[in-house]
């Protein structure tokens, strides 16, 4: 099939060009539309747990969620006086008037008299909202409520799960725009001083260009069956401009040094289908058993980094293979044309690594003690590491009203919103009044929790009321107006929902143990399910913490046969597994000494946070291995080249750095400027991913692949390259 291939491109590289043009062109036109159908999931919550089932039992029953949305009011007229005075409570009630019929429910101090109401100082209380619909819908709502109210004595912030969410995805779309104005133009001056020839420059940037234009298309035919979010298409942003690059850069060094050997444009462009082209084969084959060991996390926010991500490394792979190669027979010897002054660089032995790979290869045990020194080092600032449950609000964009709000809500009341919500489902034949019975004992055995300050339910008891009481006043409909609209709310057939507040923040030690002691609760011949913000985080990391294990063996399994077939080494796999890890050590220590130590927080302001939440550190640990491994064939690769033609290890070793250590410099310099771009968001878990990916590739590059790599392979001498014979008789042509 291969060698089919290549005769087409060698003798009819305008036809494969005319076809690979119209494609690209219907692939940009249906990719586009992606922009108009992004998803918004759970995303970072994980499914099938009790509080997703308890999420979905709610919605069937009571068609919604409460959803968390908070109204925050702030006091302007001094004259109003506390927030739980009579008139501060009246201007509350005239400004939500108008809202009441857009939503399902709002409750406020007024509603459930309660110091999780009341701020602090008294200046400042809320509305829970409990919208209808979707959450863009909701937020619209609260947004056309902030634009229309009347703010003359309170300002009316507004917050909570539904604004958050929207606010993240406009923000990180405005983001990835900006990204993208500014990486093109910085990746194309580094191609150019690269090459010193904009011809050469300007074809890795364009196959970038037309890698995302596919992977969108991709991922907007994915979108049918996987909702892909907003934080999918910055992934395939990242990977696509990164790895088409990198594969581009492999493929048009590779063609400029066969042209320098004096080959003819066809035979050149066959040698870079032989080897640069397998290559980039089992490389993105690598990179995508990495990004697909997402989906065994049950989490929608990580299947759609998954695929989002694969269908990126996919399409680069396939216009680099099978495109590439006919634009590059096409162009031929203009190449170089447009050329800078000074030596070709790519082309010419690079002093620089020669010496590197001499020194090296000269003085192993000095190089690698150093190199493992270095990487000990990283392990100081990973003493003071904190594993977050939840993302707080310094985890928000800054400068939303989303954000604002929540940290007033952490910082100035004493208690929190509602984080907890349940939901209780009697068996058939279970009497009314003894669900009744059963729901007023639960709310009661829910109070009595130490860490819970209100709950709202069916059966609130005012005081000196008891359940028998409460009973036979509702039996007799003798409640009174507000007691009975509360059951109303709160209960449908023989299901009755809770609204819980807890006293402590959400991810904390503390209020994740009052979650498990309220899901301990076992009313009688019903089923209990208990959820909420604070489950949804509870369940979430222990779906993070189960499932990791599962990750790491798929990768450590993948690679492992992909790098034998590629290498013919049952060695060189497993070396390449351990010393990719390394670098994510400095990576994660990076990532502490800045977002909690706040090493950089004078220069970048970004504060510092608690600790850090599982999402990013798993996203980072993914991509940046499956960018290592990226730039591990590369390297072993073109040794493995070099070993089988002469059987000198210690040439083959120097020959790889030399030859690849300019590419993989400059591939993981441009890698860097794409993801550190991205850490220039407004939103912390871009900023976490971006900093630890641009940390992760620049260890990997400089410090793991070139220096600490063939240290050891030179002391490990030729059995680095073992294998038992079925395996040898197994390798391939490659670079």
């Amino acid at each position: 099939m291969l060698e089919v291939w290549k005769k087409v491109t060698v003798n009819k590289p305008w036809v494969v060009i005319a076809g690979a043009a119209t494609l690209i062109v219907l692939l940009g036109w249906y990719g586009l539309g992606l922009f108009g159908e992004i998803k918004t999931s759970d995303q970072f919550t994980a499914n099938g747990t009790e509080s997703m089932r308890a999420k979905d039992a709610v919605e069937s029953v009571f068609g919604t969620t409460p959803t968390n949305d908070i109204i925050l009011f702030e006091r302007k007229d001094a004259t109003l006086g506390a927030a739980d005075s009579p008139a501060y409570q009246a201007e509350v009630v005239r400004l939500l008037r108008p809202l009441r019929n857009d939503v399902k429910d709002i409750t406020t101090f007024a509603d459930a008299p309660t110091p999780a109401f009341i701020s602090k100082d008294k200046t400042m209380t809320y509305a829970a909202i409990e919208g209808k619909g979707s959450e863009a819908e909701i937020y619209n709502v609260l947004q056309e409520f902030k634009k229309t109210a009347d703010t003359s004595r309170l300002d009316v912030p507004i917050g909570g799960a539904s604004v958050i969410s929207q606010q993240m995805n406009e923000t990180v779309s405005r983001d990835l725009a900006r990204t993208e104005l500014i990486t093109f133009p910085i990746l194309l001056l580094l191609l150019i001083l690269f090459f010193r020839s904009a011809v050469a420059a300007l074809v890795p940037l364009v196959i970038s260009i037309i890698t995302i234009a596919g992977a969108f298309a991709v991922a907007r035919l994915v979108n049918h069956v996987v909702a892909i979010d907003q934080y999918a298409v910055n992934v395939i942003t990242i990977l696509g401009i990164g790895l088409a690059i990198d594969y581009a850069l492999l493929c048009v060094n590779r063609f400029r040094e066969e042209l320098r050997s004096r080959k003819s444009v066809g035979q050149a462009v066959r040698t870079v289908i032989d080897t640069s082209g397998r290559t980039v084969f089992f490389s993105a084959i690598t990179v995508i058993a990495c990004m697909l060991s997402l989906l065994v996390f049950p989490l929608d926010f990580m299947h759609s980094i998954a695929i989002g991500g694969s269908s990126a490394v996919l399409v680069a792979m396939l216009f680099t293979v099978l495109v590439l190669p006919a634009v590059l027979m096409v162009i031929g010897t203009k190449i170089d044309a447009w050329h800078l002054p000074g030596k070709k660089q790519g082309i010419t032995r690079s002093p620089f690594w020669t010496r590197v790979a001499h020194l090296t290869t000269k003085h192993p045990l000095a190089a690698a003690t150093g190199a493992l020194a270095v990487i000990a080092l990283a392990w100081l600032p990973l003493s003071h590491f904190v594993l977050s449950g939840t993302m707080d609000y310094r985890y928000i964009a800054e400068g939303s009203s989303g954000r604002y709000v929540m940290q007033k809500m952490q910082e100035d009341f004493s208690v929190q919103s509602p984080g907890v919500s349940a939901i209780v489902t009697f068996d058939d034949g279970v009497s009314r009044s003894d669900q009744i019975a059963s729901v007023c004992q639960l709310t009661r055995d829910i109070q009595a929790q130490p860490n819970v300050v209100s709950v709202i339910s069916a059966t609130m008891l005012p005081e000196g009321m008891s359940c028998a009481m409460y009973g036979s006043l509702h039996q007799n409909r003798m409640l009174p107006t507000q007691l009975s609209s509360l059951f109303t709310e709160n209960a449908k057939d023989n299901n009755y929902r809770f609204n819980i507040t807890l006293g402590t923040q959400s991810g904390t030690q503390e209020s994740a143990d009052t979650l498990v002691a309220l899901r301990d609760l076992t009313p009688e011949r019903a089923e209990w399910l208990v959820g909420g913000m604070e489950g949804y985080a509870y369940d979430t990391n222990h779906a993070y913490l189960q499932m990791i294990p599962v990750a790491l063996g798929i990768i450590a399994l993948s690679m492992v046969i992909l790098l034998t077939l590629l290498l013919a080494s049952v060695v060189l796999p497993l070396q390449a597994i351990l010393v990719n890890s390394l670098s994510l050590a400095i990576s994660f220590a990076v990532l502490v000494g800045v977002f909690q130590l706040g090493w950089l927080d004078s220069l970048t302001g970004w504060g510092t946070t608690e600790g850090i939440v599982m999402t990013p550190l798993i996203l980072i640990a993914t991509i940046a291995f499956g960018l290592a491994m990226d730039y591990s064939v590369f390297l072993y690769s073109r040794m493995f080249e070099v070993y089988e033609k002469t059987g000198n290890h210690i040439r083959a070793v120097q020959e790889g750095i030399i030859k690849t250590g300019p590419i993989i410099s400059a591939a993981a310099l441009m890698v860097f400027v794409v993801v550190v771009a991205f850490a220039g968001s407004s939103v912390v878990l871009m900023q976490m991913i971006g900093l630890g990916l641009g940390v992760a590739v620049l260890v990997d590059a400089f410090f793991v692949r070139l220096l600490l790599v063939p240290s050891i392979m030179t002391l490990m001498g030729k059995a680095s390259w073992y294998a038992p014979k079925w395996i040898k008789r197994l390798r391939i042509k490659h670079e």
